[in-house]
């Protein structure tokens, strides 16, 4: 599975998935053409790429889901986050790191949330 974080997590997370042979980037320093899209438009992009769209701005991305799936479109995932569970702080990106990894070791498939939303918890 392929993983963007959005922009409100730190690419370090990224840097640390990737030196342990995950595919994860970040908007914030591996993507800087994506900063100023709309959501959407990175919902659509990353199902080109199949990359699932790890994000805590649920509020924006649950409807953008809705959207896809009643209209029979596809995209390859959202991953919600939880700031109770996974603080978007310099002392939590060790957490950040070892739950993505754990999740993506269970889902090794390009399209293992093809159409789904995750609630990491």
């Amino acid at each position: 599975m392929r993983l963007l974080l959005d922009e409100m997590i730190s690419p370090a997370v990224a840097r640390e998935l990737r030196d342990t042979g995950h595919a994860v980037d970040a908007i914030k320093r591996d993507r800087p053409e994506l900063e100023s899209l709309p959501d959407a438009e990175i919902v659509r992009r990353m199902s080109v790429e199949r990359r699932a769209v790890v994000t805590n701005d649920i509020a924006d991305f649950a409807p953008i889901h809705d959207r896809i799936v009643a209209a029979g479109e596809e995209h390859y995932g959202m991953m919600f986050t939880h700031d109770s569970t996974l603080p978007r702080d310099r002392a939590s990106i060790g957490v950040w790191v070892e739950t993505l990894a754990g999740f993506l070791a269970a889902h090794r498939s390009d399209d293992a949330l093809r159409n789904r939303v995750h609630h990491l918890a």
